[in-house]
């Protein structure tokens, strides 16, 4: 009886324990390790302290909980990095189709998209991405480089200009910005 009574009472503690746990961190832009990051990012006083905030945000947005989700943007990755950009368009279409509330994943779509040159399809899939994680400084520094490749040049100004404001230590988008702005310049005269 003694036995019963200590089984019982463990079992209702274990589940009493496993109610009032929170719930695994949901990674993807919705995680809630970002809020803290993104002011680091945005407060960091040097491109060192900046680059490891970015590179734990880049990180999260990578992560799904759906290991196909996951075997597909990684399978798009590896494929970007060998420049089989259709067969990655592929794995970042399947991934959309999957989970077309996951960030990264149209993200990555309209990288792809942008090296193919098909700028508007690319431009669809960032709006999409900032309308899911309107902090992704990538994304806008990509839509940046979109309006540049179609000489919208007010257009690429502030798109940069928005990244920036997110992530000020992005020393590729300043240099296009300072590119954009000087195109700019030279469309107004």
């Amino acid at each position: 009886m003694n036995r019963f009574l200590l089984f019982s009472l463990f079992c209702i503690s274990s589940c009493v324990i496993f109610l009032i746990q929170p719930p695994p961190v949901q990674a993807d832009q919705n995680d809630t390790r970002l809020e803290e990051l993104f002011h680091n990012l945005k407060t960091s006083d040097s491109l060192q302290k900046a680059s490891f905030f970015e590179n734990q945000i880049w990180q999260i947005w990578m992560e799904h909980q759906n290991p196909k989700v996951q075997i597909s943007l990684f399978k798009g990755i590896e494929a970007m990095q060998q420049q089989i950009f259709e067969q990655a368009l592929g794995h970042f279409s399947l991934l959309i189709q999957m989970e077309p509330e996951f960030a990264e994943g149209w993200n990555k779509r309209a990288t792809v998209l942008y090296l193919l040159g098909r700028f508007q399809e690319s431009e669809a899939d960032v709006l999409r991405t900032l309308e899911l994680e309107p902090r992704h400084f990538g994304a806008l520094s990509g839509q940046g480089l979109i309006r540049m490749a179609l000489e919208d040049w007010s257009g690429a100004v502030q798109a940069l200009e928005a990244g920036l404001m997110i992530h000020p230590h992005m020393t590729g988008t300043i240099r296009n910005l300072k590119y954009a702005r000087q195109k700019h310049k030279e469309s107004m005269t």
